[in-house]
């Protein structure tokens, strides 16, 4: 079997960046399959977004080239009688759409390749949001196209707009925002009724039953309920549950670690550690209520097989991990 060398597939997603930036729907099935044919695809797609300005030449050849057959096809139209213009002995073309609209296209083409690869995304049409949803114990990362990036944890759902990537929703579950500052159009972020604004920064957010927690990795942010407005900085916590708010202080450098294979504790109960491990590995665990509200402090390895991963865990807590039919139940 042979396979298309790097050249091959970095100009398909070349001529894919150029298609797009035409915001026509019906391409979007097409490429979607592309996406799915091969694995390299998707970051070949991504390498020439991220890379737009220093790509710019090549696009420019491109759609010179595209150009060039478009007057040979009409010049051969011509030749056969066909409908083409010819104005003082220059074929006309009409001009293309404003490149800037391709900026709002390869946010979707993140979206697209995630759906490719096991994630369910839900578009309602141009202009309208779409959302990206993870299962629990799977893990997404999306660019969006003001060059910035979100890595979804498992179990989660985030809502993104079409036209504009500067805007956000958490509806469920737990995400960390890379997000490329702009004073004039700060990245915004709806958890409910509550919001998280970028002050510029690297914050991680997760939405459960437990409430709202934010914590911030690099820079600041702004987190808005109402009247109330708190600025967070690098090393800020804060947990908001109904009316009440708590703000405590981590090492930067432990938040958001799921994203690297680990999940670190201070004083947390049980059934955070829980909850977070279930989003991570997708493993359903049933919590003696005696141990609930049992403090864990430490740190999480989430290597391995779930065997393994089990018997770690049962080390760590101080109590019984047993498989069960469905995953796991956890007892003294």
């Amino acid at each position: 079997m042979t396979y298309p060398d790097k050249e091959d597939i970095q100009a398909q997603a070349i001529a894919w960046h150029l298609r797009l930036d035409d915001e026509n729907d019906a391409a979007w099935d097409e490429f979607a399959a592309w996406l799915a044919a091969d694995p390299r695809h998707n970051a070949a797609y991504e390498a020439v977004h991220d890379a737009d300005l220093a790509l710019n030449p090549a696009i420019a050849v491109a759609r010179q080239d595209s150009l060039a057959r478009a007057l040979l096809s009409d010049a051969a139209a011509a030749r056969q009688g066909g409908a083409a213009e010819k104005r003082s002995g220059t074929y006309v073309i009409e001009p293309r759409a404003s490149p800037r609209r391709r900026w709002m296209w390869p946010a979707m083409a993140a979206s697209v390749a995630l759906a490719a690869a096991g994630t369910w995304v839900i578009m309602a049409g141009v202009g309208q949001q779409y959302s990206i949803v993870t299962a629990p114990g799977e893990t997404r990362s999306v660019a969006l196209a003001d060059g910035s990036r979100i890595m979804l944890n498992g179990g989660t759902e985030l809502v993104l707009r079409k036209s504009d990537p500067r805007v956000a929703e958490l509806r469920s579950g737990e995400a960390q925002f890379s997000v490329h500052h702009d004073a004039g159009r700060p990245f915004t972020l709806t958890v409910g009724s509550q919001r998280v604004v970028d002050v510029g920064t690297v914050f991680n957010v997760r939405s459960s039953t437990m409430g709202l927690q934010v914590e911030v990795a690099e820079g600041a942010v702004r987190y808005e309920d109402g009247t109330i407005r708190l600025r967070l900085n690098a090393g800020d916590t804060l947990r908001a549950s109904g009316d009440r708010l708590v703000e405590d202080r981590r090492p930067p450098s432990d938040i958001g670690a799921w994203t690297r294979g680990k999940l670190v504790y201070r004083d947390a109960p049980l059934v955070e550690v829980v909850g977070d491990i279930t989003r991570a590995r997708g493993i359903a665990i049933e919590l003696g209520s005696d141990l609930s509200q049992r403090k864990f402090t430490g740190v999480i390895q989430l290597d391995g097989d779930n065997a393994a991963l089990r018997r770690r865990v049962e080390a760590l807590i101080g109590a019984k991990v047993a498989e069960t039919g469905d995953g796991w139940s956890i007892t003294r």
